[in-house]
């Protein structure tokens, strides 16, 4: 249902428009914490682990010999990985989405067209009436019933 839902493309053209340009500073809850090795920097124990096998993210403080920080996005473009969104998707989903507004909006002149100007009823005419029956059956029967019941209860009255 993901992609069927036109709201996944349209927030998605809307991040992937905006986002690519925001610098990430994760604040120090953000970050995780780690010690380098005594005698290590940050950037010599974990650099080459983040830009080779992660990819993403950065090193508080690269020089740090101590507790080092990690931020896990350097900016939107690494947050939108993580959502499976690419900035150069942008038109194609805001594409996606205009298909979806103009064949609901052709939809309902179609609709309106047809059922009110043609008269046409695409078989619900069938439904309604079977419906109508079905609804004055159940009434007849509560009428039934609750007639019974008044002249039980005159009769006790009479008595």
């Amino acid at each position: 249902m993901y992609y069927v839902n036109p709201s996944t493309y349209w927030i998605g053209g809307i991040l992937a428009a905006t986002l690519p340009a925001v610098q990430v500073v994760c604040s120090a809850s953000e970050t995780t914490l780690f010690r380098a090795p005594p005698g290590t920097t940050c950037a010599e124990y974990a650099g080459t682990y983040i830009s080779d096998v992660l990819r993403r993210g950065y090193l508080v403080d690269p020089a740090a010999t101590d507790v080092c920080g990690y931020c896990a996005f350097r900016d939107g473009t690494e947050y939108l990985t993580t959502l499976n969104l690419r900035p150069d998707q942008q038109w194609r989903d805001f594409g996606i989405f205009l298909l979806f507004v103009l064949s609901n909006w052709a939809l309902v002149y179609f609709f309106i067209y047809t059922v009110r100007v043609r008269g046409w009823s695409f078989g619900l005419g069938f439904v309604a009436r079977v419906l109508r029956r079905a609804a004055a059956g159940v009434a007849g029967l509560v009428r039934g019933i609750k007639g019974k019941r008044e002249g039980v209860s005159k009769e006790e009255n009479v008595a």
